[in-house]
């Protein structure tokens, strides 16, 4: 709904192909969902889509590790691509932060609270 994304089923797609090469589930019950290039042609700025399921399935792995966490990284070069992977895996290494990140009643809640922290990433390496 934002227009930033011109094509959804040429994401869906990449992001599938990436999938299929190696999942993205962690066992934290993380997924960090992308293509495994940027995809700057269908794409008017780099995005980060969150969605959390009120029930963890299984999804990527064959661990037996459930996943309710859900991060769609959508990017337009390597830099920021590699740049949002890693800000995104240092918050979800933080239990707490992501026990906080679950229980958010509201989308707005969640998006202060990953501003929140990464905003303490950048603190902590200045």
């Amino acid at each position: 709904r934002t227009g930033l994304l011109w094509d959804a089923g040429q994401m869906a797609e990449a992001v599938l192909a990436r999938e299929q090469l190696h999942p993205t589930a962690l066992e934290s019950g993380v997924a960090m969902l992308h293509p495994r290039r940027p995809q700057a042609s269908i794409l008017a700025e780099p995005l980060i889509a969150l969605g959390i399921s009120q029930q963890p399935i299984p999804f990527g792995n064959t661990s037996g590790h459930l996943t309710d966490v859900f991060f769609l990284i959508c990017s337009t070069d390597d830099r920021i691509h590699l740049r949002l992977l890693a800000r995104l895996s240092r918050l979800v290494s933080d239990d707490v932060w992501l026990t906080q990140l679950r229980s958010a009643a509201t989308a707005q809640e969640a998006f202060e609270l990953i501003r929140s922290g990464e905003t303490e990433l950048l603190a902590n390496n200045a």
